[in-house]
Order: structure tokens, then sequence, then C-alpha cells
């Protein structure tokens, strides 16, 4: 099935529960009209003695016929639970298969529980000490890096979060939406500081420019908007992509901007000039990630081709192409020091390679879905990932032989 995975399942998700909210809604009324018109018919009853036992046998028909019904729309429901639990049992039990050989060079940390939905991003603080998380459940959430315990719960999106990110300075926190809005929250309160309207369409990804003074965002709606992080208001308005802009980031010289797209072109911008310097070709398909080194030397890029890709930003050519994930790589991130690069992908794992060899180091196995965020902590020593199966996982990133 050629699906665009990540934002088809969730188109696929929100209809889900818009028909299960209408259905609700739907019931509610019927159920209250049927329980007015009920009692109506036994207030009039009980005034007409007259034929009072007549009326009385047609009312017990009709609570027969009623109970029958309910009883055979229960069944019905079971029936479609049994069938999709017996689905997810098959899933597991493939999982299960699939994950036999576990790698035992990575310690897992802790595993951070609270998010109802799929965890779309996440982003550790400057300092270290906070994670952000934003899920499908259209929360924003704060985890204590250290003990894993849920320290705050941001509140004001009216969809799915696809993207988190902190501000250099750790005080503040970007969130991008499929309400179509930005949101800035100060990290200390938890309040909402300011909400960005522009686009027309989901925000897939925000991005602090390195001093802090500009965000970044790329959007369904194949822009990419430049905001001015004091004022909130539009800078600039990037216009190339021919499909969804899914991944923006910063060059750590806050010169220049990359963004990966549905169009499965990488492109690269003069921020100051809005002007594009470079289109970076070579995936076959939707590039998900795209991340700068931290020397802004490279580029990493990965897509629903199932492949990593490394290039040299200041010629614009491929420089490896590194293949071991079986499914879609949708998130990637270089460590702080350049030396090793993250990739998560739809395939269930966590992948660390050699940025210098491109080899795999090392394959993280324990999430039960699809791996759609991987973030390093400041000091290398700790992987954050966000899952489908809507669990965080921590990873000690010290490698044993």
């Amino acid at each position: 099935m050629q699906l665009d995975q990540k934002f088809e399942v969730t188109k696929q998700r929100m209809t889900y529960k818009s028909m299960l909210s209408q259905t609700q809604a739907m019931l509610k009324i019927i159920w209250d009209n049927l329980s007015v018109s009920i009692n109506q018919i036994y207030d009039w009853i009980e005034k007409d003695n007259a034929e009072k036992n007549v009326y009385m046998m047609e009312m017990d028909k009709i609570n027969i016929r009623l109970d029958q019904e309910i009883k055979s729309f229960i069944q019905k429901m079971n029936e479609i639970i049994n069938k999709i639990q017996s689905l997810i049992k098959i899933q597991t039990q493939q999982d299960e298969g699939d994950s036999k050989l576990k790698n035992e060079k990575i310690n897992q940390l802790n595993i951070l529980e609270g998010h109802c939905d799929i965890v779309n991003s996440v982003c550790i603080s400057p300092n270290g000490t906070t994670l952000a998380s934003g899920s499908w459940d259209n929360s924003i959430r704060l985890w204590d890096v250290k003990t894993g315990q849920q320290k705050a719960k941001l509140d004001g999106h009216s969809n799915s979060i696809i993207s988190v990110c902190f501000s250099p300075d750790g005080t503040k926190i970007a969130s991008g939406s499929d309400d179509k809005s930005i949101r800035l929250w100060d990290v200390k309160t938890g309040q909402q500081k300011a909400k960005l309207d522009g686009h027309s369409s989901s925000v897939n990804s925000v991005c602090f420019s390195p001093d802090g003074t500009s965000l970044a965002s790329g959007s369904g709606d194949k822009s990419i908007r430049l905001w001015d992080v004091k004022t909130g208001q539009q800078k600039a308005k990037l216009d190339g992509h021919n499909g969804q802009v899914y991944s923006v980031c910063f060059s750590s010289d806050g010169i220049s901007l990359a963004s990966g797209s549905g169009d499965r072109s990488i492109r690269l911008w003069d921020v100051k000039t809005g002007q594009q310097k470079a289109k970076l070709d070579g995936h076959s398909n939707t590039v998900y990630s795209v991340c700068f080194s931290p020397d802004g030397t490279a580029l990493a890029s990965g897509s629903y081709d199932q492949s990593i890709r490394l290039w040299d930003v200041k010629i614009g050519q491929q420089k490896a192409k590194s293949d071991g994930h079986n499914n879609s790589v949708i998130s990637v991130c270089f460590s702080p020091d350049g030396t090793t690069l993250a990739s998560g992908s739809d395939d269930k794992s966590i992948r660390l390679w050699d940025v210098k060899t491109g080899q795999q180091k090392a394959k993280l196995d324990g999430h039960e879905y699809g791996v759609f965020a991987v973030c390093f902590s400041p000091d290398g020593t700790t992987l954050a990932s966000g899952s489908r199966d809507c669990s965080i996982r921590l990873w000690g990133t010290k490698l044993h032989k």
C-alpha cells in the first residue's frame, strides 16, 4: 500500500474520531427523544384508565423489541471489537517474532508513559534536565529526564502536536500542530505566551534559530515561514517546495536553513535573504527529517525510501548513503560531538551510525511500534525516542563491547 504513512494514518484516525463522536452525539439525541416519548406515553396511560391494560401490553411488546435491538447492537459492536483485538494479537505475535534478537550494546534507562496517543516529537532542554514531548493526544508534556516523572502538561492546541522545540536559552518551547497554529510556551509556568497564525495547513516542524530570535516552521501548505519570536510576527515566507514541508533545521551559525519535503527534495535557504541556495536531489520518496551536523558542514536526511543520506553542505552533493532500516526513516539527529547519527524508523528500531564510516554502530530495540522522533541530550550521554506505541524511552548512549 503506497501511503504517506505518517500523515495518512492520522487522517484515518481523525476520520474515525469524527465518526465515533458523531455517532455518540446521534445516539444521545435518539436516546433522549426516546426517553421523553416513553415517559409521555406512560403519563398518558395513567390518565386513561379505560384502556390501560391494552396500552400496557403494547408497551411491553415495545420494551421487548427495544431490548432485543439493544442486545443485537451490543453483540455487533463486540464482534467488531473482537476482530480488532484479533488483529492486534496477530501484530503483537509478529512483533515478538521480529524482535527475538535484541541488541545488548545500549542500556535503556527509562520508559516515560502518560501520553494516550502517538508521540510524534521529543526535544531535550539545553541544560539536559527536561524533556518536552508532543503527541497526537493534542498535548505537550514536560518530563524530568533524571526521574522520568511528568512535570507538566500543556494544553491549548485543538489537534495533534507534530513538533516541539526548546529555545536555545531553555525558557520557551515552540509547538507546531495539525490545528495549523504555532504556539510559544513559558517553560517555567507552563503558560502559553503567544499563538502564531499564518499557515493554511498542518505545521509539521518548528525550529529556533541558534540565537533564539527567530523561529522557522514547515507546513503541509508547502511553505516555510520565519517568525520574530519577540513580536510573534511573520518575517518571511519561503516558497519553492512542491509538496508538504515535513522538516526544517537551522545551521549552527544561523545563516542557513534546511528543509525536507514530500516532493522528495531537500532545499537549503539563505536565512537573511530568504532565497534558495541549493536543491539536493537523491531521495526517491518523501524526506521526513533533516538535521545539520554541529559544525554545519554536513546535513543528514531520513526518508520514506528507507535510506539515510549525508550531504556536503558546501558543494551540495551527497557524501554517503546508509541502508539498514526496512521501513520509513522518520527522524534523524546528530550527537553533539557530530560523530554519531541516530535514526528512528517505522520499522520500530532506532539505529546509531558512525558518521565518518557510515557504518551502523548499534540497533536499539524496545518500542512496540514505529519510532517517530529521536533526540540527543546536550551532553550526548542520553538519547530520547518517541513512538507510535505512545511511549517515550530514554537510552544511555555509551556502547558496551
